[in-house]
């Protein structure tokens, strides 16, 4: 790849997105990985960690220290990242709603751009979020839920035991769930242990779940198994899942819509 192909902005959030999955990219790693020129790389290293809180620039390469950072940096971070894809995602997402109905919204940066475009809507949400409930608390028109429990520091998601008994008090027509990764073989799973009880009492409180993930999750696996792929009626990507890997699991009975990008 020439470095001249892409402008700065683009390289900074590729070294982003896998500094946010690995922690650590050597030089030597984004040569490799993403064809940059050494001088290149040098300069971005630099920019990054002269810019971006918890990024340390060591000897040779970069590492993420979310400890040297404050929480609400680590989400905006995290929000950051393939932020074209959760638009179209939900773009995609707000046309399944509709007056009168009455939803859950999962965690993540995804449904967080979902629940910003409910503000003309008439409905109820249920939501296991905070930044989430304080964005729907802002609608007039939707009638809003929070779950309440243990917070997960730096991402505001909820969950824990007290969290599961409250989901126990609602069921609901439709829910739209995140995740990390998915696989056909390992189902959805997460990188944590945290959300997975919130994330499978979700699924049986609804009766359909609609799963929100960019093309980046698919083919991926993280530790922590939350259900089989079984449990999802439909999965909404982006524009950026590959035709030859949304054929795949179309061919193994997955319904997908891919949304369209912006032209």
């Amino acid at each position: 790849m020439d470095d001249r192909s892409q402008s700065r902005p683009d390289r900074i959030q590729q070294m982003l997105h896998y500094l946010w999955q690995h922690r650590r990219l050597s030089s030597s790693q984004a040569v490799e990985l993403f064809g940059y020129a050494h001088a290149t790389v040098r300069r971005d290293f630099h920019f990054i960690a002269s810019h971006y809180p918890g990024m340390v620039r060591r000897h040779g390469w970069l590492e993420f220290d979310s400890d040297t950072s404050d929480k609400e940096y680590v989400f905006d971070l995290k929000n950051s990242l393939q932020s074209q894809a959760k638009h179209e995602i939900a773009v995609a997402a707000r046309a399944m709603i509709r007056d009168g109905d009455c939803f859950m919204l999962d965690s993540g940066s995804t449904c967080l751009e979902l629940a910003k475009r409910l503000g003309d809507v008439q409905a109820k949400a249920i939501s296991v979020d905070i930044k989430i409930a304080n964005q729907l608390g802002c609608f007039n028109n939707i009638e809003s839920y929070i779950i309440g429990g243990m917070v997960r520091p730096g991402y505001f998601s909820i969950g824990e035991s007290l969290a599961l008994e409250m989901l126990n008090a609602f069921s609901v027509e439709r829910a739209f769930l995140s995740c990390d990764a998915l696989s056909l073989e390992a189902g959805i799973t997460n990188a944590t242990m945290f959300e997975v009880g919130v994330k499978s009492r979700i699924i049986q409180r609804a009766r359909e779940v609609i799963l929100l993930a960019d093309h980046g999750k698919f083919d991926k696996v993280e530790p922590h198994r939350v259900a089989t792929l079984s449990c999802i009626k439909t999965i909404i990507t982006d524009s950026g899942l590959s035709s030859d890997v949304m054929q795949r699991y179309q061919q193994a009975g997955i319904h997908i819509i891919r949304a369209k990008g912006e032209r």
